[in-house]
């Protein structure tokens, strides 16, 4: 896993100055891999696992005995589901019978212990798809973490592989913020990240970056601050939306086990 940047987006906020709206960059703090075997504090949730579709077995024939195409071959995709809610699919991969979908998406995702879970690989064709496995998996067994797997054996012949894994985790702050003429305002957050767990809300002002007024800082000083949080912390003197308090809050970093929705493909 490398590190990377959270994403960069444009907000453009209600304030009119001679008829053209304010466009501010909205900017992300940096996230890190996490070294292998270093202790996680706090751990994986249990309530979200990382998952991937790995792989899958398809069928010389279709189950009425037919060919896939002239060539033999299958243009197969996956799609997965919660509850009978789709939670992803994997782009069409072409013209084989052991798809691995490489580019397929794999992350966190929220799965509950009574969850239910169901895999369809289908073959894409320009007039009508073709089902090749439909199987329901139910609740996942407690076993199948510590296999990592969820293998299926699909009743129409062949099989599908399942990643199913602990949360996989980022290190960093997990927070976004666009910078305005006297402060710093907080625009989003992950889900469970530091930012969050130390109190910032979105829509706070950051008035203070440590100990400095943000009214008094340069752009790139703000953008190196929020890169560069101490091991100790970084004091933070921040107005809350909601009933206007200011308070000094310290932001760490820490681990981060990011929403597929949220943060996209993870490894």
């Amino acid at each position: 896993m490398i590190s990377r940047h959270l994403a960069t987006a444009l907000v453009v906020l209600p304030f009119v100055l001679g008829g053209c709206p304010a466009v501010y960059p909205e900017l992300g703090t940096r996230t890190h891999a996490i070294p292998s075997g270093r202790q996680l504090d706090p751990p994986p949730p249990p309530d979200v696992r990382w998952l991937k579709v790995a792989s899958a077995t398809v069928p010389e024939k279709t189950r009425d005995g037919r060919t896939w195409a002239a060539n033999g071959k299958s243009d197969p995709y996956a799609k997965l589901f919660v509850n009978g809610k789709e939670l992803f699919r994997t782009p069409v991969q072409s013209n084989t019978l052991a798809p691995t979908w490489p580019d397929g998406p794999r992350g966190n995702f929220k799965i509950g212990a009574e969850d239910k879970l169901r895999i369809e690989v289908w073959d894409s064709n320009p007039i009508n798809d073709k089902p090749i496995c439909v199987q329901d998996i139910g609740k996942v067994a407690d076993d199948v973490l510590m296999e990592r797997r969820i293998r299926v054996t699909c009743d129409g012949g062949g099989d599908v592989v399942i990643q199913y894994e602990e949360a996989h985790a980022v290190q960093g702050a997990g927070l976004w913020y666009e910078l305005r003429a006297d402060a710093a305002g907080v625009t989003r957050m992950l889900d469970g990240s530091p930012a969050q767990r130390a109190g910032l809300e979105p829509g706070d002002d950051l008035l203070e970056i440590g100990g400095r007024k943000v009214s008094t800082m340069t752009s790139d000083e703000v953008k190196s601050a929020m890169n560069a949080i101490p091991f100790v912390g970084l004091p933070l003197l921040v107005k809350h939306a909601k009933d206007g308090a200011v308070l000094v809050l310290k932001l760490k970093e820490g681990p981060i086990y990011p929403l597929y929705d949220q943060f996209g493909s993870l490894e």
